[in-house]
């Protein structure tokens, strides 16, 4: 959607959202930041207020706008994450590729934790919307335009692994759901070639967590390259797409599948594995429903005490956050942030500068599938 496209009624409610948000810092100033989430939300101010602070909000605890100011993500991803930019589209929408099916999901999660994965596609989501702010003429169909990304998913080599491994299964889930609270309105189009049979069962899965904007944006292809490339072609320059993919672009020594711009992808080797599984020694278990969450109590009779923790999870990751109880409210210490500590512990401590009551929470209540067990040891110093 574009300014210009407003009928009145829709012009008023941009009027006031612009006013309602005017106390927010925002990472872009440009009228069509605010529109996106306008058009997210069917143009219910409450609403879109409500997504835009907590978007705001996300950004201010992962740090998000430092992403492209010098973080570096894990070696293991910018070698076998095979994803990039390529162009643009015949709607001046940014184009990336994304070799899935080549991504080696099961060893690359094994060799970093999952947070390292989310933050390495944000960091490339802002990379995208930093290329818009650069030179936005380039990526808008006319000035009042929202600015937006078309995406390439190519399924070839798509297995099982992509499926069954629950850290793949997680992370899917979580990348769906942080883009659409937080991207609204980024994709114009989204492209899934060479889909074998099973990639219906994860799609299935993460459907339920995509709005139905998303969900009408996606084409799905199977393998059939020339059902697929003329859907490309419909959309895309021959000149801004790789050969190998029906186009003519090519990298500089002729290679049909532009490794310069988004490598292949292939198999971790084994360098790059973390160790091995953290101990239980000197650890209680603790188990937590799926859905749930548990809070353990601690007393601190003395200023200054140092509470300490080293936990790991037997699977997959856990939500932690640190309280202290003030009658009947709890006053958040160390922030709610899910934890990858299924391969390596998490360890941690804080001063305790106040006594009273401090809860330690493990929270499990963002998995819809399974329960989990932790072993922790939780000290008073």
């Amino acid at each position: 959607m574009d300014m210009n496209q407003l009928n009145d009624e829709q012009k008023a409610v941009f009027k006031q959202f612009r006013a309602s948000v005017q106390d927010c810092q925002l990472p872009e100033s440009d009228d069509t930041y605010l529109l996106r989430w306008l058009v997210a939300r069917n143009f219910d101010l409450a609403k879109a207020e409500n997504m835009l602070r907590n978007s705001l909000d996300w950004r201010r605890k992962y740090k998000v706008d430092l992403l492209n100011d010098g973080y570096q993500s894990p070696e293991v991803l910018t070698k076998y994450f095979a994803a990039g930019h390529l162009g643009v589209d015949k709607f001046k929408s940014n184009l990336l590729l994304i070799r899935y099916g080549m991504i080696d999901i099961k060893g690359v999660l094994l060799s970093s934790k999952k947070k390292d994965y989310v933050m390495h596609v944000v960091q490339i989501v802002e990379k995208t919307l930093a290329m818009f702010r650069k030179d936005p003429m380039k990526y808008k169909r006319s000035p009042d335009a929202i600015s937006q990304a078309s995406v390439i998913v190519d399924l070839e080599g798509f297995s099982m692994n992509h499926v069954t491994f629950k850290p793949a299964l997680d992370t899917a889930i979580q990348l769906v759901q942080m883009y659409e609270s937080n991207y609204p309105e980024l994709l114009r189009r989204v492209f899934i070639i060479n889909a074998p049979k099973i990639f219906s069962i994860l799609y299935s899965i993460v459907l339920p967590f995509m709005h139905e904007r998303t969900r009408n944006k996606i084409q799905i292809f199977s393998h059939d390259a020339k059902q697929w490339k003329a859907a490309l072609l419909a959309d895309i320059d021959p000149d801004q797409l790789p050969a190998s993919y029906g186009g003519t672009m090519t990298d500089p020594d002729g290679n049909p599948n532009c490794i310069t711009k988004v490598n292949m992808g292939g198999v971790v080797p084994n360098s790059y594995y973390f160790n091995c599984k953290p101990d239980t020694r000197n650890k209680k278990p603790l188990s937590i429903s799926r859905g749930s969450k548990e809070q353990l109590e601690f007393q601190v009779n003395q200023a200054a005490t140092v509470l300490r923790w080293d936990f790991h999870s037997e699977d997959s990751d856990i939500a932690f956050a640190v309280y202290r109880k003030q009658g009947s409210e709890l006053i958040p210490v160390v922030p709610y942030d899910r934890v990858d500590c299924d391969l390596s512990a998490e360890e941690g401590a804080i001063d305790c500068y106040d006594t009273g009551v401090y809860i330690v929470e493990f929270d499990n209540s963002f998995s819809y599938f399974r329960s989990k067990k932790i072993w922790y040891s939780i000290t008073i110093e």
